[in-house]
C-alpha cells in the first residue's frame, strides 16, 4: 500500500461533489494526503464517491470493497 495516501471510509456519508469524478453523489470515503518528506503532517484531502473510493483503494493494492477503518471525528 501507499504510504502517503490513507483512505478511509466516513461515519455518515454526506451529499457532497466527488472529487475524483466531479458528480453530486453521497461521499463514503476521505483520502488523506501525507507530505513526502515526513510521512506525518497531511498537506491535503479529496473526498471520494464510493465507486472513485472503492477503485483508489484497489488501485493501491488493497482488496475488494474498499477500507474498513471508519473515521469518526477530526480534532485540529
Amino acid at each position: 500500500m501507499n504510504d502517503t495516501i490513507e483512505i478511509k471510509i466516513l461515519r455518515y456519508p454526506k451529499l457532497a461533489k466527488c472529487s475524483s469524478c466531479s458528480r453530486v453523489r453521497d461521499i463514503y470515503y476521505k483520502a488523506l494526503i501525507y507530505d513526502v518528506d515526513d510521512k506525518k503532517s497531511v498537506v491535503g484531502d479529496l473526498d471520494l464517491c464510493k465507486v472513485c473510493g472503492e477503485n483508489l483503494y484497489r488501485g493501491q493494492g488493497g482488496e475488494k470493497g474498499g477500507p474498513t477503518e471508519i473515521v469518526k471525528t477530526f480534532n485540529f
